[in-house]
Order: structure tokens, then C-alpha cells, then sequence
């Protein structure tokens, strides 16, 4: 399995969402017996609540036999704080 980096994401400033649909690109696999089906729990573009989630990555070949590896989706909250000094 072709890795791909954890990634992390921020909710809009100020933002009082608890989840976010993430985006990420399907890892690649390779093997000497032809086709290769990489499957991702969660999936792309699924909901991933404030906080890190572990992406559980699946490659199976034509005979069946699979290799697994993983990543994480960190999502943060965004504050913008106002600076009252300044005022």
C-alpha cells in the first residue's frame, strides 16, 4: 500500500459544528498478481467529528489476499479571538 499522510483539517472560524466531511484521495496499491481494490473505513467525503480518527485502509488482491495500513483525519475548531486591549 501507497500511503498518504495524516491530514488535518479546521471547522470555519468560530464555528459551532461538531463534524466535517473530509476529502481525501484513495491510497494506491501494487501487486505482482494483477488488480488491486483499496477500500477505506471510513470513506472519503464521510462526516469525521472535532478531534482525530483513524482511516483503516484495506488493499485485496485477485486472490484475495489483503494488506492493511492507516491514516488519521484530525479536524480542530477555529477561534478567533478578539484581542480587548486593542479596543
Amino acid at each position: 500500500i501507497n500511503p498518504i499522510s495524516n491530514i488535518t483539517v479546521q471547522l470555519p472560524t468560530n464555528s459551532n459544528a461538531t463534524s466535517v466531511a473530509v476529502n481525501f484521495p484513495v491510497p494506491t496499491a501494487s501487486d505482482n498478481c494483477g488488480m488491486v481494490t483499496v477500500t477505506t473505513n471510513p470513506v472519503s467525503g464521510s462526516q469525521f467529528p472535532v478531534g482525530t480518527t483513524v482511516v483503516q485502509v484495506t488493499a485485496t488482491d485477485a486472490a484475495g489476499n489483503q494488506s492493511f495500513s492507516s491514516f488519521t483525519v484530525t479536524v480542530r475548531y477555529r477561534f478567533n479571538f478578539v484581542n480587548f486591549s486593542d479596543l
